[in-house]
């Protein structure tokens, strides 16, 4: 999943991280688990997402 950079131009390594496990999960048969796993991901993605994310005034 791409992700814009945070302020400092950086992508934030947990986010690397997430996006890699994501990946590499995508080469797994389709199943059951790789859905769950997938799922609880892409929880941690928007986690980790929103706090990059600066609210407007």
């Amino acid at each position: 999943m791409s992700h814009s950079p945070g302020p400092d131009g950086q992508v934030p390594h947990a986010l690397n991280e997430v996006n890699d496990r994501i990946r590499s999960l995508m080469d797994e048969p389709a199943s059951t688990e790789r859905a769950e796993k997938y799922q609880r991901l892409l929880s941690l993605w928007t986690a980790l997402s929103r706090d990059d994310v600066t609210k407007a005034a």
